[in-house]
């Protein structure tokens, strides 16, 4: 299922995540006793759950997207991890902002902050 709306969130124990540009320097964040890396992405991002939770329950968000082969795709999203992640560029087709990816073997929690619609809207008013 493809999530592309304000607000839809996804959270797995594992990850692919690809996107465009990304703010590499992390900041930690504690929520719940837990410590995570908080990324946000700054162009195009997508995320795809590869292994679910375990029980299959939501740690952050009651109404995250749990299933296998989820797909949260949007502008800008905010991803929070278990663990740092070092993304490497996989494809670069501008010198600017290169395809940035790799695989999360741990907690991740991902949600839409800016949809594609509302790029889309912006542009059509200017």
């Amino acid at each position: 299922m493809k999530l592309v709306q304000l607000g839809n969130s996804v959270e797995c124990q594992k990850s692919n995540i690809a996107l465009r540009s990304s703010g590499d320097n992390p900041f930690g964040i504690e929520y719940e006793g837990v410590r995570y890396f908080k990324y946000k992405s700054k162009k195009r991002a997508i995320v795809t759950i590869t292994e679910e939770l375990n029980p299959k329950e939501p740690r952050i968000c009651k109404t995250s997207y749990l299933d296998l082969n989820g797909i949260l795709e949007a502008e800008v999203i905010e991803i929070w991890t278990e663990k740092r992640v070092k993304f490497e560029v996989t494809s670069n087709f501008s010198n600017v902002h290169g395809i940035q990816q790799n695989s999360v073997n741990a907690f991740t929690f991902a949600k839409i902050v800016i949809t594609w619609r509302a790029i889309l809207e912006k542009a059509l008013t200017i």
